[in-house]
């Protein structure tokens, strides 16, 4: 049984491990996504994370089929704020090839996957995607359209996907349309995902977020408490940044990887180890909510879950010489950290 999570403020309590949907889509053939979600349920993962640009516009589509029966014991989080463009879910249409394409080509594959921040990350951004602004009535469209498309009656948790601050239009206008929609059961909370840099203009515009979730892995410091005292907190990215540095780190300095293995107890050369690690330190940073975390395997499921448990009797000391690992890796890899 995994250790579980509760949203401060709500009654939404779910698995203190969630599954973000965004990078599902590499892989391109439905039925191998749907195994990779049928694992990570069978491994006791309660948390979805999606929004309606992931998967070229079709994932919340895609999870709806895969939560048919699944609904009453699973909790969903998705976004308002920025569309697929209609070229974009044209392109959607021959999404198999074209993800089958893009995964013998990575450098084309590479300036898509930065796209797929939001229109705001470049020419190829902007293309595939648009922002309609975040305010009263975006709110409400995105809310209509999310509940029809997820086919339920409630999002559990409905977050402003990415905002910038000066896009925030009558944020009290939007805040009591939100606050009406989680007394009429229609969303259980609400909030802000966001980049952390961007966090504090975003919190000074709207004032408060019950419910914050931004990127958090052993290279970021600790987001400022005074920032969202009063918010739950949902992290993600663990792994993304994390885990290719660490690897190239341990592979390419001479007995680092025997040398950091003893200190740690744990052999950091066997696949499992590195990852099992990072998401247990990042459920120690965050006791405030699920920490989201993506594959394209299935097995990877099983690894999450036994992070999640091991985080509980993590060591202080354990912890102590892993963020002295990553210090190490920071000094001999500075332009990967800089540029992820």
């Amino acid at each position: 049984m995994l250790p579980t999570r509760e949203l401060q403020g709500s009654d939404v309590v779910t698995s203190a491990v969630g599954f973000g949907c965004a990078g599902l889509f590499l892989i391109p053939q439905r039925s191998a996504r749907r195994w990779v979600l049928d694992a990570v349920y069978d491994a006791g993962i309660r948390h979805f994370d999606v929004a309606p640009m992931y998967g070229l516009g079709l994932a919340e589509a895609e999870l709806a089929s895969f939560l048919r029966r699944r609904r009453a014991d699973v909790t969903v989080t998705t976004k308002f704020g920025i569309d697929p463009t209609l070229l974009t879910r044209g392109v959607a249409l021959f999404q198999e090839p074209l993800r089958a394409f893009l995964a013998k080509r990575p450098s084309v594959g590479e300036g898509l996957k930065g796209a797929g921040r939001g229109p705001h990350s470049g020419a190829f951004g902007r293309f595939l995607y648009s922002s309609p602004g975040y305010h009263r009535h975006s709110a409400q469209l995105g809310l209509e359209r999310s509940l029809r498309t997820l086919d339920t009656d409630c999002i559990d948790v409905f977050l402003l996907h990415d905002p910038v601050g000066d896009l925030i239009a009558r944020a009290p206008e939007l805040i009591d349309y939100l606050d009406e929609q989680r007394r009429l059961g229609r969303i259980r909370c609400w909030g802000v995902t966001g980049q952390p840099s961007d966090l504090p203009g975003v919190m000074e515009c709207l004032g408060r977020a019950p419910v914050v979730q931004f990127r958090d892995d052993i290279f970021e410091g600790p987001l400022s408490a005074e920032l969202m005292p009063d918010s739950a907190r949902i992290t993600y990215g663990a792994l993304a940044r994390a885990l290719p540095v660490l690897r190239r780190f341990l592979a390419h300095s001479p007995g680092a990887s025997d040398m950091w293995s003893n200190r740690v107890g744990v052999d950091l050369a066997e696949e499992s180890s590195l990852p099992r690690m990072l998401l247990s330190i990042a459920l120690r940073r965050n006791v405030a909510g699920p920490v989201l975390f993506s594959t394209t395997r299935a097995e990877r499921g099983r690894v999450a879950a036994e992070a999640a448990t091991q985080s509980v009797g993590l060591s202080d000391s354990k912890v102590r010489i892993f963020s002295d690992l990553a210090a190490a890796a920071r000094l001999a890899c500075p332009e990967k950290i800089r540029t992820s």
